[in-house]
């Protein structure tokens, strides 16, 4: 949200973005800093949240609600589908806006939570919206499967990494010592931890790498019990982290790994990217489409163990490659980042 908000200043300045939020969102400063207008919604947050966020939902539509009078949005940019994604629409068309949905995921992921609901959800956001934006071109593919009803040129496309401004740094030279693997983001299923914790566990001899694992979620325990006795594995980063700490980790770390059983797209590839961090995915959703089908890292040959320990290898035995490889990086990212699309497509929505 912050990154299209920064988007949308290049064009229109900043001060004629408004940004609805959390009260609690840990970006309300900084999007005030930016010289955006901030408006706030209170109250419970998450899906574990469900009884809290049902029983105030009357009194947060009310909050939405004011917050749309105050500021009469022409357009209004519902960045990924959320508890209150559909009051607002409600709101939004009742009030004469136009609106433009972006979509994360053609469908939920292996494990995620109330699938059914989210399904019935985002159909129904999609048929709300003005414009429909995919993050990634294997989405968008899927949304036409699953979309038949929508005209062929419905689903524009502006991939994750294309959000920001600009890369935070240019190539990086080979390392020295260990390789440092990074895998960062939440815990969860379809991540496939447990394919990376067999395929580390074929080259536990080794003494030339290191992997840090950095988030939480549902997934915890089993990470400290697949990975704690693999003594290269730092897990001491087993916990929610702030934003200001993901710069640090990819600047202190080498490569991302990716090791997704099924995805859509990475945030964390997009991470990597602005900090010329070539990325090593597995062949599931787009995460080959974001790092340009191996300009900007290495994709294995399938999402199995077997596959993911042999493509590790590869960067171990083939680490005097690694500047060129990082160079390559930086130049796809600032090659993505290059062209904003959105006021096409804000042009588009209010045709």
């Amino acid at each position: 949200m912050m990154r299209i908000a920064d988007r949308l200043s290049d064009a229109y300045g900043a001060g004629a973005v408004a940004l609805l939020m959390h009260a609690q969102s840990d970006f309300v400063d900084a999007a005030r800093q930016r010289g955006h207008r901030v408006f706030t919604v209170g109250g419970a947050a998450g899906h574990r949240a469900k009884l809290g966020l049902l029983l105030a939902a009357p009194r947060r539509a009310g909050q939405l609600l004011a917050a749309l009078l105050r500021h009469r949005p022409k357009v209004v940019i519902i960045p990924m589908n959320f508890a209150l994604a559909c009051p607002l629409a409600l709101l939004v068309r009742a009030l004469g806006g136009r609106l433009v949905y972006v979509v994360h995921d053609a469908e939920p992921h292996s494990g995620d939570f109330a699938p059914a609901y989210q399904r019935a959800t985002q159909r129904w956001l999609v048929g709300q919206a003005h414009a429909v934006v995919a993050m990634s071109q294997g989405v968008a593919a899927r949304m036409r499967e699953l979309h038949p009803e929508l005209p062929a040129d419905a689903i524009d496309v502006v991939p994750l990494h294309m959000l920001a401004r600009e890369p935070r740094r240019g190539g990086r030279p080979n390392p020295e010592g260990p390789l440092r693997l990074l895998f960062m983001g939440r815990l969860l299923p379809y991540k496939g931890l447990d394919l990376l914790a067999q395929a580390l566990s074929q080259l536990s001899q080794r003494t030339d790498w290191r992997l840090t694992i950095a988030g939480d979620g549902p997934e915890r325990e089993q990470v400290q019990r697949w990975f704690g006795g693999m003594p290269q594995v730092d897990l001491t980063r087993l916990r929610p982290f702030e934003e200001a700490e993901v710069e640090e980790l990819i600047d202190s770390h080498d490569i991302m790994l990716c090791p997704y059983r099924d995805a859509s797209q990475s945030g964390s590839v997009a991470e990597a990217l602005y900090g010329a961090m070539p990325s090593l995915v597995t062949p599931s959703g787009a995460l080959a489409e974001q790092i340009g089908y191996g300009a900007a890292g290495w994709i294995a040959a399938a999402a199995t163990p077997e596959a993911i320990a042999a493509t590790v290898a590869d960067c171990l035995d083939n680490r005097d490659t690694y500047a060129a490889r990082s160079a390559s990086t930086a130049a796809f990212a600032r090659a993505e980042l290059a062209f904003n699309a959105w006021p096409a497509i804000l042009a588009k929505a209010t045709a």
